[in-house]
């Protein structure tokens, strides 16, 4: 079973139309997005259309990281959601942004230890939690409804075997996604759930290697170390091979003094671009200033939305901001002796009764 669902399906009533492929904007897929793809079914239908199409629209490469953080739709809880104010997001920093290269080059070379170095066992662990909207239907008066999951993944080093427990987060507690939770094993040729390099060279052809054409810039090497934290505790080898990576990419910029939902402390490494559908957009990796080891990742949209395929629906923009509202906290990265520690689930101590630690501050 993937870590990370690959699709989330969204239906729109709307005129009767026939779109016959995807729009211009749309990239190809390749084998390499397929494992982390963020596939949006368009279903267009009236009393009279008895042959519904469905336009399938792919977003890889340039939007890695909102694929990393956009979990299965269908897997959510159907009543009991987050009610109240908007999320939380990291807390704003008076400090401005810098050229990111030479603050990650300084950081590479004095990392401190972390969990990931410091622990034992035959397992690595990977717990992270994800605020998404469920992108199911048209939207409601206050949108597409925000929900929280909770990821935990234990996983061998050859990735032979594991486990991954999944579960929702409600007012009151939590409740078990049987659904994504059982015993887990990575993909044959998934290069994501192979031990990664030690040398920046060759961490970027790791996270890259089965690329298409152009899909080689710092867009996506941002999101492949997002991906990458999503089914490995890091070590500190790995961790400055990395932030030397990301040093190397240009436009990345840093800004210092933030701290994420759950308030560690830590620094936002910050990517402007523009995407391949005319979208402004930043991904945003929250790091911890002195492991490296990353804390959060989000992707947030810098401007207005140029206007989209008309075939796509009048909701097609608001689907858009939605997308990035999404939010990924990695909250712990370690190894661990089996399948069962720490604790799973709603069994968890944290997760047991309330969302104390992860409700709207």
């Amino acid at each position: 079973m993937p870590l990370i669902p690959i699709a989330s399906t969204v239906r729109f009533p709307t005129r009767e139309t026939n779109c016959p492929g995807s729009p211009p904007d749309l990239d190809k897929e390749t084998p390499h997005q397929r494992s982390s793809t963020h596939t949006v079914r368009y279903s267009p239908g009236s009393t009279n259309d008895t042959t519904r199409t469905t336009m399938i629209r792919t977003r890889t490469g340039t939007t890695l990281l909102a694929a990393s953080l956009l979990l299965a739709a269908c897997a959510g809880p159907s009543a009991d959601e987050n009610p109240g104010p908007p999320p939380p997001t990291s807390s704003p920093s008076s400090a401005p942004p810098v050229p990111a290269g030479p603050v990650l080059t300084r950081l590479a070379a004095t990392l401190t230890d972390a969990p990931a170095d410091t622990t034992r066992g035959g397992y690595q662990y990977v717990e992270r939690r994800t605020w998404y909207r469920d992108l199911i239907g048209p939207p409601g008066p206050t949108g597409w409804p925000e929900r929280i999951r909770v990821d935990q993944l234990w996983r061998t080093d050859d990735a032979a075997k594991g486990r991954l427990v999944s579960v929702h987060l409600v007012t009151h507690g939590c409740i078990p996604d049987d659904g994504e939770s059982g015993s887990w094993a990575g993909r044959t040729g998934d290069r994501f759930d192979q031990p990664p390099p030690r040398q920046p060279d060759a961490l970027r052809t790791h996270l890259l290697i089965a690329g298409g054409p152009g899909e080689n810039r710092p867009q996506d090497i941002v999101g492949g170390v997002a991906m990458l934290y999503e089914r490995h505790a890091l070590t500190r080898p790995v961790r400055a091979a990395v932030l030397r990576l990301l040093a190397q990419q240009p436009g990345l910029l840093a800004q210092a003094g933030v701290t994420d939902r759950i308030e560690r402390p830590g620094t936002d490494l910050i990517l402007p671009y523009t995407d391949r559908s005319g979208v402004p957009r930043r991904d945003i990796l929250t790091i911890d200033a002195r492991s490296g080891v990353l804390l959060a990742a989000r992707s947030v949209i810098t401007g207005p939305i140029p206007p989209q395929d008309p075939r796509l629906g009048p909701d097609f923009p608001t689907l858009i901001v939605a997308e990035a509202a999404n939010y990924r906290l990695y909250v712990d990265s370690r190894r661990t002796p089996n399948a069962h520690t720490p604790a799973a689930g709603c069994q968890q101590p944290t997760l047991r009764s309330t969302q104390s630690n992860t409700s709207p501050r």
